[in-house]
């Protein structure tokens, strides 16, 4: 969930011997278009704790790998406790009263349900609270289990932990898994954890080294690497 430009993962490209059992799924900016809704919730954590609204820029600045790491960026300690409160009732508040039909990430809901019918095992490993992650998936009604969250890795991306657990629980061999994410962090944390790493990257054109233009396209380029 952040908004830093990309750096290519630890194997630019898919081949047949890559051909992968599974996938696990990054959560904010890959499965979840959330980040207009973090930045609302982010806004109204400061203005519960008395702080004056950030500006964009450093809000942008303060984005850190997990939930609780960026509140810490941006408020003082003795706050903490109580801008998470903040942003809870916001995120919630949002979920409940406004339209989520477009929380899902383009493409999302048609390379699950492809992937699946296909036989591969799916994950998501987020930087998210489990809470958080929940409603999130609620909301946008994606259907990939939530495997692994913020609660569960002893250190964040971009370390490997949460990943190999995820791997771990999915049953999955790092080298016929696939990771997908959208940050830097996201890459160094597939390279850390020896997984074939692909970052969304929409745009138009043909994708970079390493990045996947949508989800779209991720059931065909799967089938490529396939058998």
């Amino acid at each position: 969930m952040t908004a830093g430009a990309a750096h290519a993962g630890p194997r630019s490209g898919l081949g047949a011997a890559d051909a992968p059992a599974g996938v696990v799924f990054d959560l904010d900016g890959t499965l979840v278009d959330s980040w207009a809704l973090h930045l609302r919730c982010l806004r109204r954590s400061l203005h519960a704790v008395g702080l004056p609204e950030p500006s964009a820029a450093r809000l942008a600045a303060a984005q850190r790998p997990t939930d609780t790491q960026t509140l810490a960026a941006l408020v003082p300690p003795d706050l903490l406790d109580e801008a998470a409160l903040g942003y809870d009732r916001e995120l919630r508040r949002l979920l409940a009263e406004e339209p989520t039909d477009r929380l899902a990430m383009p493409g999302a809901r048609e390379a699950v349900a492809a992937l699946r019918a296909a036989g591969l095992v799916l994950g998501i490993c987020t930087g998210r609270s489990r809470a958080h992650a929940r409603a999130l998936l609620d909301a946008v009604g994606v259907p990939v289990g939530l495997t692994v969250a913020r609660e569960d890795a002893a250190h964040p991306k971009p370390a490997a932990d949460g990943l190999l657990l995820a791997l771990r629980r999915l049953g999955l061999a790092r080298g016929r898994a696939l990771y997908i994410g959208d940050s830097p962090a996201d890459s160094r944390q597939g390279a850390a954890a020896g997984v074939t790493t692909l970052l969304l990257r929409p745009g138009d054109g043909p994708p970079a080294d390493g990045t996947l233009r949508s989800l779209h396209d991720l059931p065909a380029l799967l089938r490529k690497a396939g058998p």
